[in-house]
């Protein structure tokens, strides 16, 4: 009787290994993949000064908030005494250039305008701005601008971090 069970209790240990993979260590979950991000760092830091240059009335209260809506961190939106041309003039300090660009992505036909000191970023709204450019395209001048900064998204499993889901979790055999 003795060896029946035994052998039972061998063949089943057995066929647990075989059907589980064949490993006696327990599986390791993988960290969680990073988040990826769709605005750049820098628009995010640096604050924006939205200026109107034309005579219509609240026309960078709304560019601003269209602005925020994106990611950039827009300071209080004003009137400027320049009268712009165009459709828009991104002002920057040379410590701000990639943000400068950033900023006149979002634009279709801005013009960029290098001033002196550090830490100026400013837009001014000029007469010809009819609407920010499609937010596909500025996100496609973003990662010309800035590079892949986050990882794409893959329909393969990454072998080394685990989909962001409360309920997923993958593991890893040893």
């Amino acid at each position: 009787m003795l060896v029946i069970v035994v052998l039972v209790a061998g063949g089943g240990y057995g066929g647990y290994r075989a059907f589980s993979g064949g490993s006696s260590t327990p599986p390791v979950a993988l960290a969680p993949c990073p988040a990826s991000s769709t605005t750049p760092a820098a628009a995010q830091r640096e604050q924006l000064e939205v200026r109107n240059a034309t005579l219509k009335t609240g026309l960078a209260k709304q560019v601003a908030r269209q602005l925020r809506q994106r990611h950039f961190r827009v300071g209080k939106p004003g009137n400027t005494l320049f009268r712009g041309k165009g459709v828009a003039t991104v002002q920057y300090s040379p410590d701000r250039l990639q943000s400068a660009r950033l900023v006149a992505a979002q634009f279709d036909g801005a013009t960029l305008a290098p001033v002196s000191g550090s830490h100026v970023l400013e837009v001014d709204i000029g007469p010809k701005f009819r609407s920010l450019v499609p937010l596909a395209q500025a996100q496609a001048a973003q990662q010309s601008i800035v590079g892949t900064s986050s990882p794409r998204p893959s329909s393969a499993p990454s072998p080394t971090c685990a989909p962001r889901s409360p309920n997923a979790t993958r593991k890893v055999k040893r």
